[in-house]
C-alpha cells in the first residue's frame, strides 16, 4: 500500500548551500498523490535521472551539447525570489481565483502584461485599428456560472392570492429565485402540480397520464410546478437507480416537457425528504446559465415556501410531502386551484469576454520567421461555481489555483525573462527563432483561449514550429515529472535525452501530445509539443490548492528544464518535423487519451467516482487516491489506497487504458472490479451512473 501525504514546501533560505559543485536547491520533502498523464499503451519511455550522492534533485551533471543545469547559488536565489513573487501575487485573494468574468482575472492579465513590459518584450497582437499592437487577444468566453457575470437579475417578484383574498408576498433570494433558464416575463394564473415532470419514465411512468381518449392534460395558460429528481422510496432515494438518480432526473428535460405541453411558466421545487445534498439548496441564475433562455419564466421555490403554497391552494389542504408521495407511485396532475400565482422575471444577459495575454521575443536571421510558443493558462475556477471537486460545497469559496495554474504561469514569466536575457547576450547576428510567450484564458472551461489563438494566430500557423505547455508544475514529488508529447516530432525524444539525463528529476517521457490542456490544441493543429506536468493531487480543483502546498524548489527546477530546452531549440538549425498528435506512427493503433488534469470527458457517458493516484504507469493497475461519496465506487466499497487490477475480465495496466473501458460504457452497466487491498485480492460489483451536466 502506497502512503500518500501532502507535499511540504521547503524554505529556500534553508536549502541553498554552497559546495564544490556549486549552489544547489534541495528537493522539498514529502510524497504526493497522482502523477499526471498516461502511459499510452505501454509505449512510453521511463527515464529516471538519479541525483548525485548529496541527495539533491539539482545535483546532476549536464551534457556538453546542451545548456547546462543552473547551479549558481546567487542566480538560483534571484530566480526563486522572482518566482515566489509571481506565484504569491497570482494566488492572492485580490486575484479572485482568476475565473473569467471576475475583476481578479482582469487584474491577473494586467499583472502579466506589466511583467512583459518590464522585460521589454513586444506586444504579440495587433490592435483592432491596426495602429498599434497590444498584449491582449480578446475573445468571447463561455458564460460564467457565477450570478451576475453572464446573467444578472434585474428584477424578480413572486406572490399569490388565496381564495379567501389573502395576499402572500415571497422574498427573492430566500423563498424563491429566478433561474438562468428563465425568459423575461410577467405571468399570472393557476398553478398545476405535475409531479416530477417526466414524459416517459421507467415501467410506463409518466407525469401527464393519458385519459381514455388517449389525450393528456393541457397545460396551456397554467403555471407548472415541477419536482426535482424522480420517484423516490420511503428513504428518499431513487426507485429507478441504485446510485443517485437515473437519466429521468435530467432537469432540462423536465422544463422542456412542461413548456412543450403549454405551461406559461415553470416553478421548480426540491421534493421534501429527498436524500440528496442539493435538496436543501435554493437555485439561482447560475442554474441553467447561458446566453439563450427558454420560452417562459422559470423560477425555483424553496421547499418550505412551496409547502405553504400547496397547503393554501390545494382543494384538500394537502402538504407538498403528501403530493410527493402520490407521484412517487404514479403520475398525476393536481390543480392547485385555491390560489392564483403572480411571477415576474427580468434578467440581463451579457457576453463574457476574456483575454489571452502574449508577448514576442523577436528572432534574428533566417530563423526569425519561425515561432516557438511557450504557453500556460492563467485562469482558474474563481469562486468555485464551476469545476470544483468540492461540488456544491465549493460554491462561493475562493479557489486560488496555486498549482493549477499559477505555478505554470509563474514559470512562463520566469522562462520569458531568462530567454530574453540569453537573447540579449547572443551575438547580434546569431540566427534564432522568435519566441511567443502566451498566457491563455478560459482553459478551465474547455481550452477556449488556446483554441481561439490557433484559429487567430499572429502569423500563419505553419510558422509555429513548436509549443511547450506548462500546466501544474508546482507539485514535484520525489523528483517525478511527466513530459508529454515526446513522440510528436521526429528526433525529439533523442534531442531531449541529454536534458532529461542532466535534470536531476525522474522524468516519464510520454509520446502523446494530446490531453486536457492547451498543448492539445497545438498538437491537433499539426505542430510538435511538450507538456510539463507534475501530477494530480488531492487539492486539485479544490479551495485547498493554495500556495502552502506548492513545492517552490521543484517548480524552479522544472522551469530551468524548460528554459534550457527552449534556448537550445531556438538556435537549432532545423525544426522538428511533426509526426502525429499522439506520437504514434501513422497506421499504428493510437491510444485513447487520458493525460493531464482530468478534463476532456466529453465522450464519456458514465461516472465511477474515483480520482486515480498514479498516472505515470509505475503502479500496475489503478491506484485510488480518493473516492467520491455517493457514486458507484463508494457504493461498491472501494477506498483510498486500493489498486484496481481488473475491470470485468480486462486486466488494468494504467489510467489511460482504463479510460478506454470507461468511454465504451453506458449508464446502468454493471462491472466486476478486482482490486488489491493490503496485498489481498478482492472483488466487488459496481453499477455505473450517467455523467450528465443537468442531472439535477
Amino acid at each position: 500500500m502506497i502512503h500518500l501525504a501532502r507535499v511540504r514546501v521547503a524554505s529556500w533560505g534553508l536549502v541553498l548551500f554552497c559546495a564544490a559543485g556549486g549552489a544547489i536547491g534541495q528537493q522539498a520533502e514529502g510524497h504526493g498523490g497522482a502523477d499526471g498523464g498516461g502511459n499510452h499503451g505501454g509505449q512510453a519511455t521511463e527515464v529516471a535521472a538519479q541525483p548525485a550522492a548529496t541527495g539533491s534533485a539539482w545535483s546532476a551533471t549536464s551534457s556538453s551539447a546542451a545548456t547546462p543545469v543552473t547551479t549558481d547559488g546567487k542566480t538560483l536565489a534571484s530566480l526563486m525570489t522572482t518566482y515566489r513573487q509571481h506565484i504569491y501575487t497570482l494566488t492572492t485573494p485580490w486575484m479572485e481565483g482568476r475565473a473569467p468574468g471576475t475583476d481578479g482575472n482582469r487584474r491577473a492579465a494586467d499583472y502579466l502584461e506589466f511583467n512583459f513590459k518590464q522585460m521589454g518584450m513586444k506586444p504579440a497582437f495587433p490592435a483592432s485599428d491596426k495602429a498599434f499592437a497590444t498584449y491582449r487577444q480578446e475573445f468571447v468566453a463561455p458564460p460564467s456560472l457565477r450570478p451576475g457575470d453572464s446573467v444578472a437579475v434585474v428584477a424578480q417578484a413572486m406572490s399569490y392570492v388565496t381564495a379567501g383574498g389573502a395576499s402572500v408576498g415571497l422574498v427573492g433570494g430566500k423563498d424563491f429565485n429566478a433561474l438562468g433558464y428563465s425568459a423575461d416575463g410577467d405571468v399570472k394564473g393557476e398553478v398545476v402540480f405535475i409531479g416530477y415532470g417526466i414524459d416517459e419514465g421507467e415501467e410506463g411512468y409518466t407525469s401527464l397520464p393519458f385519459d381514455s381518449d388517449g389525450k393528456r392534460a393541457d397545460l396551456s395558460g397554467k403555471i407548472a410546478m415541477v419536482l426535482r429528481f424522480e420517484p423516490m422510496n420511503e428513504n428518499g432515494k431513487s426507485k429507478w437507480a441504485s446510485v443517485r438518480w437515473s437519466a429521468n432526473a435530467d432537469l432540462r428535460s423536465k422544463l422542456d416537457f412542461a413548456i412543450d405541453k403549454g405551461a406559461s411558466a415553470v416553478i421548480l421545487v426540491n421534493p421534501p425528504g429527498a436524500e440528496d445534498p442539493r435538496a436543501t439548496q435554493l437555485g439561482d441564475v447560475s442554474m441553467g446559465f447561458g446566453t439563450r433562455s427558454l420560452k417562459v419564466p422559470v423560477l425555483m421555490m424553496n421547499t418550505d415556501a412551496a409547502d405553504a403554497f400547496v397547503r393554501a391552494s390545494d382543494a384538500q389542504g394537502r402538504s407538498l410531502l403528501d403530493l410527493r408521495k402520490i407521484v412517487d407511485e404514479k403520475g398525476e396532475v393536481i390543480a392547485l386551484s385555491k390560489a392564483t400565482m403572480d411571477a415576474n422575471v427580468d434578467l440581463d444577459r451579457k457576453p463574457l469576454y476574456a483575454d489571452n495575454v502574449g508577448a514576442v521575443l523577436e528572432g534574428v536571421g533566417e530563423l526569425a520567421k519561425q515561432y516557438i510558443v511557450i504557453g500556460s493558462h492563467y485562469d482558474h475556477l474563481g469562486y468555485g461555481y464551476f469545476g470544483s471537486r468540492d461540488g456544491e460545497d465549493g460554491r462561493g469559496k475562493l479557489h486560488a489555483g496555486a498549482d493549477d495554474n499559477a505555478s505554470g504561469t509563474s514559470g512562463n514569466l520566469l522562462v520569458a525573462k531568462r530567454i530574453a536575457e540569453a537573447y540579449a547576450a547572443m551575438p547580434a547576428d546569431q540566427p534564432r527563432r522568435s519566441v511567443l510567450f502566451l498566457m491563455f484564458c478560459a482553459e478551465e472551461s474547455g481550452l477556449n483561449g488556446s483554441r481561439h489563438y490557433v484559429s487567430n494566430p499572429i502569423v500563419p500557423i505553419e510558422q509555429h514550429v513548436f509549443m511547450t505547455n506548462m500546466d501544474m508544475i508546482g507539485r514535484l514529488r520525489e523528483g517525478k515529472l511527466e513530459l508529454g508529447g515526446t513522440g510528436t516530432g521526429e528526433g525529439l525524444a533523442e534531442f531531449l535525452q541529454p536534458y532529461v539525463d542532466s535534470s536531476g528529476m525522474a522524468i516519464a517521457m510520454k509520446k502523446s501530445g494530446l490531453g486536457p490542456s492547451d498543448h492539445d490544441t497545438f498538437a491537433r493543429a499539426g505542430m510538435p509539443v511538450l507538456f510539463a506536468f507534475t501530477g494530480l493531487h488531492e487539492e486539485y480543483h479544490r479551495p485547498s490548492d493554495t500556495i502552502d502546498t506548492v513545492n517552490l524548489d521543484g517548480a524552479l527546477q522544472v522551469t530551468d528544464f524548460v528554459y534550457r530546452i527552449t534556448l537550445d531549440m531556438a538556435t537549432r538549425t532545423e525544426p522538428f518535423k511533426f509526426t502525429t498528435p499522439t506520437g504514434v506512427a501513422p497506421g499504428a493503433t493510437e491510444p485513447q487519451q487520458a493525460q493531464g488534469q482530468g478534463q476532456g470527458m466529453g465522450r464519456m457517458r458514465v461516472r465511477f467516482g474515483i480520482a486515480p493516484g498514479d498516472y505515470s504507469g509505475e503502479v500496475k493497475g489503478i491506484l485510488i487516491d480518493s473516492v467520491t461519496e455517493g457514486l458507484p465506487a463508494a457504493k461498491a466499497g472501494l477506498k483510498k489506497g486500493d489498486i484496481m487490477t481488473k475491470w470485468n475480465e480486462h486486466e488494468l495496466v494504467d489510467v489511460e487504458q482504463w479510460m478506454t473501458h470507461l468511454t465504451k460504457a453506458k449508464p446502468g452497466d454493471k462491472v466486476t472490479v478486482t482490486y488489491l487491498r493490503d496485498g489481498q485480492t478482492q472483488t466487488t460489483e459496481a453499477t455505473l451512473v450517467e455523467r450528465t451536466r443537468n442531472s439535477q
